[in-house]
């Protein structure tokens, strides 16, 4: 097979998927252009509503003016109806009524002051003047103008001996001028019905559609949902995609009906142009093809040339072909020997590869054993440390155990017992910690924590058990963190534990609590023994210890300050020590995120009602 067929194979392996993929996105772009034309019918629905319901406003507006007027409150009935005819004067459309509260007639803008005026079955005053609230009605025949009307009533404020309903009532006509004022196309029906599904209005036939019922299943829709879209067929026979709203108001709902084929003749249009676009640019594509297909055939005829000189032992510099693969090719075939130099320097570098992954892996091997060294030591240690107070405990029990001993003693080897029995809780917790720690099993139960509160809790605790054997300085600010409040009391124990153990009697030790830069910042400075600078680096690792161990002299595991770090790093913070020198003191900084200010923040007390039961505070 020739290259140039290869060439039309890989153009068709492409351009069929391209094809599929446009045909995917012209459906996807009929729907997006049905979609967008509904969406805009719906923007019309709303702008139409909200119109509906400002009419409705403005004649509410006008009839609060009438039913608060000082004519009113002082009975003046004639006053009150020259104002209603007032402001009715220009609209034929529209015009007020009052009634009693028995639904008796007082008067009618539509008729002259004192005209008698027929009554009404429907007994809406009573209602509205219980309510308070103003009330939109819905459609029915105006007892006096035998008009489809609908009504906004509005009662008499409490208070007036007498009181009353006045009304504003509109002819169904009316809001045909809310259409004029909408962009409403000429193919759309649009209808207003009341809360009883019943018409009102209509921009088409609205005169015989008044008062009819809406569309079953439009109304099956509107009582479903306030809003939203339905493809039905109108009483006329044409079917149309339903757009309906709920004006907030009125409790009307605003019915646009566009026609299938105006919205879809759309889409098929825009997919018409899509389609003609693919083709135009299938057929360059094509073109492009043949040309650079003949293109690649002429420069592989030309590289074969070349390698038939090869084999006759004759190379000559080849011409570029301005294909990047051929020329490539041609070069290779010309410099052979140059490619020989280079596989030999190569094979120098494989080989000193090799050496390199040999020294790390002796590297590794060295890291490996001093591991194990450290982890023979610490096993030494703890089984130490596991010995001393097993020993003491084991004497105290002879002791309890002699006849007749003193009192005084037996309360001393108690003491004893109890106080080596929270050392060795003290070494179990640790490991314990440790342990959770570095397989992931801690579970932080967060809260808002002052940091600075827990810190005076943790220091009140630890100068009791001090003694007065040092100077302390404390100074201490609110710093409120996210954080679990019993593991943030565990880290401030092990920092302040550290610095009693190795702050020898009559020595210092400076506890402070900051916010620098959104960052609660806690120091714990003592003047104790400090640290070799070949021990910083190491001094919160688990396992590792440095040449000398302070916590061998000092009794103890050396697990504190890995569980400060951990627990620090759980809680998204940092912890780092600093050192001058050996007998130079330390100090320990601890770095933890401030939390966002949230009301509960100022309630202290709440803070530390959220918290669970802290830790053992014993310094053993």
């Amino acid at each position: 097979m020739k290259t140039r067929t290869h060439l039309f194979l890989m153009a068709a392996a492409i351009l069929i998927p391209v094809a599929l993929a446009f045909w995917i996105g012209v459906s996807m772009l009929l729907d997006w252009e049905r979609e967008s034309r509904i969406q805009r019918v719906q923007e019309t629905a709303r702008a139409t509503a909200l119109l509906v319901d400002r009419e409705i406003a403005v004649k509410e507006a006008l009839l609060r003016v009438i039913a608060n007027s000082e004519s009113l409150g002082e009975g003046n009935l004639p006053r009150v109806y020259r104002l209603a005819a007032r402001l009715n004067a220009a609209d034929p459309l529209s015009w007020t009524t009052m009634v009693d509260e028995h639904t008796r007639p007082i008067f009618n803008t539509l008729r002259p002051y004192g005209a008698e005026l027929p009554g009404t079955k429907n007994r809406y005053a009573a209602e509205v003047l219980a309510s308070g609230k103003t009330r939109v009605s819905g459609y029915f025949i105006g007892s006096a103008s035998k008009r489809a009307v609908v009504s906004v009533d509005v009662p008499t404020p409490p208070g007036h001996p007498v009181r009353f309903v006045v009304s504003q009532v509109f002819d169904a006509r009316y809001f045909e001028r809310v259409f004029a004022g909408s962009a409403l196309e000429a193919s759309w029906l649009v209808g207003i019905f009341d809360a009883n599904g019943v018409t009102i209005a209509r921009n088409h036939n609205g005169a015989r559609s008044a008062g009819k019922p809406m569309h079953p299943e439009m109304r099956l829709a509107v009582q479903h949902a306030g809003s939203g879209v339905l493809r039905h067929v109108t009483h006329e026979g044409t079917e149309v995609y339903g757009v309906y709203t709920r004006a907030a108001v009125s409790g009307w709902t605003i019915v646009i009906g566009v026609p299938v084929a105006a919205v879809e003749s759309a889409a098929r249009a825009a997919a018409l142009y899509a389609t003609v676009a693919l083709l135009v640019l299938m057929g360059i594509a094509l073109l492009i093809a043949v040309y650079f297909g003949n293109k690649l055939t002429n420069a592989l005829q030309r590289a074969g040339s070349v390698a038939n000189s090869l084999a006759r032992g004759a190379i000559a510099k080849p011409r570029p072909t301005r294909v990047d693969e051929v020329d490539a090719l041609l070069d290779g075939l010309h410099f052979t020997s140059e490619a020989l130099s280079r596989e030999s320097a190569a094979r120098q570098a494989l080989q000193h590869e090799r050496e390199q992954l040999l020294i790390s892996e002796q590297r590794a091997r060295r890291v490996a054993e001093a591991q194990s060294r450290a982890k023979d030591g610490f096993l030494a240690m703890l089984g130490h440390e596991l010995r001393n107070p097993l020993a003491a405990i084991s004497g105290a029990m002879s002791v309890l155990d002699m006849p007749n001993v003193k009192p005084e003693l037996a309360d001393n080897a108690r003491e004893i017992s109890r106080r080596q029995m929270r050392h060795l809780t003290r070494i179990v917790d640790d490991l314990l910690d440790v342990q959770r720690i570095l397989s992931g099993k801690i579970v932080l139960r967060r809260g808002p924590v002052d940091l600075g509160e827990v810190l005076r809790s943790c220091v009140e605790a630890k100068r009791l058990v001090d003694a007065g054997k040092h100077a302390w300085e404390v100074a201490l600010a609110p710093a409120w963190v996210d954080g679990d409040r019993t593991r943030l009391e565990q880290i401030v124990d092990n920092l302040l534990h550290n610095a009693i153990k190795y702050t020898p009697a009559g020595g210092g030790i400076a506890v402070s609590c900051s916010v620098r830069d959104q960052e609660a910042v806690v120091e714990v400075r003592d003047s104790g023994v400090g640290l070799a600078p070949d021990l910083l680096p190491v001094i919160f690792d688990v396992l590792v210890q440095g040449p000398t161990s302070i916590d061998r002299a000092q009794g103890g595991l050396g697990l504190g300050l890995a569980l400060v770090k951990e627990l620090s790093a759980l809680h998204g913070g940092r912890v780092s020590v600093h050192s001058a020198g050996v007998g130079l003191g330390c100090t320990f900084t601890l770095v933890l995120p401030l939390r966002a200010a949230t009301g509960f923040d100022a309630d202290p007390a709440s803070a530390r009602a959220s918290g669970l039961p802290r830790p053992s505070l014993d310094p053993a």
